[in-house]
């Protein structure tokens, strides 16, 4: 470590997309389903020098936190091999974070400072699935796993002590609220829900606050899109089948979809047969990452298409006018970037004093040991030599250690040997 921040060998570093800097139209290449982020992870694993891989991957961002000596070249193509992509695209809007800006980084993403929707809460559960992941698959060590550890408490602290959480707000909700903005009275409006996922369940949620009392539900499990509309008590949304989608997109005005499909469910040949059978205008909000619903279908007459790219400006007036809570959250986050780097320092400095006291502890049974055996000797040159002994075998340790700055692999191998 070097002035409490990982050692200039790059300890940690991520490398990563976001909605800051890349459209929907390269994140969609880069999203992977759930359950799936453990294939990119090994081969992450496997670029020499990678200890330690936690992937993250949400309908917003792509993140890959690695410990080790990690280069970004060769997280950018194996990244951009595992994904199908042109280097040179990812390249184009990849960012890279290292060090203590990497810390601050996954601190500021735990604590829903990085989100689309400031403050959004889904993104916590989102860390700890994927920390929890990658370390159920052994891809996690002495770096990541406090790292992780204390952005989740991190996150706890930012939202114990600030208003940035209060409003409970997520993309499901902005998008409601664009609904509003274009259609009016959403009381009147007739909505259909595609998927059945926590998007969809939140969106429900927020459209019946909002006075909805005409809700469709469609999806591929018709069982979870029961589920679903039990779930509402003031009135019982009608459950679909998937093969009447295209059918109901003539009987609503608002269409919300987010599907998990890797491909898009609604094309503009069914929009465009729909609205032969239309009057009104029908407006389409897609939070899906993959998109649910093909783009030109935006080219159509009457049809008004929004995907989360487009909730910037329901977004940015958010931001605005929380902009007293967004300092006080930065201020808790960079006070527990602080205790981290501090945490990291400590541990280092117990390390060392373990190295020294296993030698000690040796040298004192041997002295023990062989005045018991030898007799009446001089005590004090004996005591002198085990010392020199103890103190040469130490030293090309804890010079190793040394030399290899905070590297995980080289910790963790020293305290095995010694039993630490």
């Amino acid at each position: 470590m070097v002035d409490g921040s990982p050692s200039p060998e790059r300890h940690l570093a991520t490398l990563g997309i976001d909605h800051h800097r890349t459209p929907i139209a390269i994140r969609e290449k880069l999203a992977i389903a759930a359950g799936a982020t453990v294939d990119l992870a090994s081969a992450l694993a496997s670029i020499p020098g990678i200890n330690e891989v936690v992937v993250l991957s949400t309908c917003n961002r792509l993140e890959c936190f690695c410990a080790g000596h990690p280069q970004r070249d060769a997280l950018l193509t194996v990244v951009a091999r595992h994904q199908d992509l042109d280097p040179a695209v990812l390249t184009q809007h990849a960012f890279w974070h290292q060090d203590t800006d990497c810390v601050r980084h996954l601190f500021r993403i735990a604590a829903g400072l990085e989100s689309l929707v400031l403050g959004e809460y889904q993104i916590v559960h989102q860390v700890k699935t994927a920390y929890e992941t990658a370390h159920a698959a052994g891809f996690t060590g002495s770096l990541l796993n406090p790292l992780f550890q204390r952005a989740l408490a991190a996150a706890k602290e930012v939202r114990n002590r600030t208003a940035i959480g209060k409003h409970k707000l997520s993309v499901a909700s902005v998008a409601v609220d664009l609904a509003k903005q274009v259609h009016g009275d959403l009381a009147k409006a007739r909505l259909l829900v595609v998927g059945a996922g926590e998007i969809a369940e939140l969106a429900v949620k927020y459209l019946v606050a909002a006075g909805v009392r005409s809700i469709s539900l469609v999806n591929r499990s018709e069982d979870r899109a029961q589920a679903l509309a039990d779930q509402v008590a003031d009135f019982k949304p009608t459950v679909l089948p998937w093969t009447r989608l295209a059918e109901a997109l003539t009987s609503h005005d608002i269409v919300v979809s987010s599907t998990a499909a890797p491909h898009a469910v609604v094309t503009a040949a069914d929009v465009r047969l729909a609205m032969r059978s239309r009057q009104e205008p029908l407006m389409i909000l897609d939070l899906a990452v993959p998109r649910d619903i093909e783009a030109t279908v935006g080219d159509l007459d009457d049809v008004f298409l929004y995907n989360v790219d487009h909730l910037d400006s329901v977004v940015a007036a958010n931001r605005q006018l929380r902009r007293e809570d967004l300092d006080a959250a930065d201020a808790v986050v960079n006070e527990q970037v602080q205790i981290y780097l501090a945490e990291v320092r400590q541990d280092r400095a117990t390390l060392m004093s373990q190295v020294a006291a296993f030698f000690k502890d040796v040298v004192d049974h041997e002295e023990t040991r062989l005045k018991g055996k030898l007799g009446v000797i001089d005590t004090q040159e004996l005591r002198y030599g085990l010392e020199r002994v103890g103190n040469k075998l130490q030293h090309r340790l804890l010079a190793y250690l040394r030399q290899h700055g905070d590297d995980p692999q080289v910790e963790r191998l020293v305290r095995e040997m010694l039993g630490l």
